[in-house]
């Protein structure tokens, strides 16, 4: 395919603007052409007109990768984790929920078999403070980090080690806090660590109403929250 420019052509495939933006503005300096997009029907309209890239990033991108873009392209996504044993669906929340809070973000060349592709690079998070939102406008930041360190030393990655360790996604049923099983840390963790964009808040169920919780505060003594109380469909 001939290109238009001898600069690197770079994609940013991701659900919500800050990733896109702290991307563009973290490889700004480089000499590479950014293109962004919010969905893979508009990646594939821009793979349609001809334009081959480079690097494809998806931070924090849960859709499937298809065959035809990952076999013909560089696509690196970035899972949360330690690599291969958190393989798998909601690693955020698994490490928060087993209070594994210091762990990594790894970002990993996209294959068919889910989060099983080679490693490029790892950097250090702490998921220890902060809901959801803030915890992936961090994870955001660090993910753009990656990105530049990848492009620029042109690094190349490393097998992952086999095992057959895959986590499942977590769903709605997970948000009920069971409040008689869990320590006030728990409570706490639970209902910050689905807080943000569209995951189902923490809740409990009392009578024909649902309790639903956010904006969580811990001193390690006392969990203060906001609650929000409707009728149970």
């Amino acid at each position: 395919m001939n290109r238009v420019t001898s600069e690197l052509i770079v994609g940013i495939v991701a659900k919500h603007d800050f990733y896109l933006i702290d991307a563009q503005q973290r490889l700004s300096h480089l000499n590479v052409v950014i293109k962004v997009f919010k969905s893979l029907t508009d990646l594939n309209n821009e793979i349609n007109k001809g334009t081959f890239f480079d690097y494809l990033f998806f931070p924090h991108f849960s859709q499937i990768i298809p065959e035809n873009i990952h076999m013909k392209f560089m696509c690196i996504g970035f899972h949360t984790g330690n690599l291969p044993l958190d393989r798998g669906g909601s690693p955020i929340q698994h490490k928060i929920i087993q209070q594994q809070y210091r762990t990594k973000v790894s970002a990993i060349k996209i294959e068919s078999k889910l989060d099983a592709g080679p490693i490029y690079l790892q950097k250090d998070i702490d998921l220890k403070n902060g809901n959801i939102s803030q915890i992936l406008n961090n994870l955001s930041k660090i993910c753009a980090l990656m990105m530049e360190e990848i492009i620029v030393k042109n690094l190349q990655p490393r097998k992952q080690k086999e095992t057959k360790a895959l986590k499942p996604r977590l769903s709605e049923s997970n948000s009920n806090l069971g409040l008689l099983d869990l320590s006030l840390q728990s409570i706490y963790d639970r209902i910050r660590m689905v807080d943000g964009y569209e995951y189902p808040r923490a809740y409990i169920e009392l009578g024909k109403y649902r309790l639903a919780f956010t904006e969580a505060n811990f001193d390690g003594n006392i969990l203060v929250a906001n609650c929000k109380i409707r009728e149970r469909n």
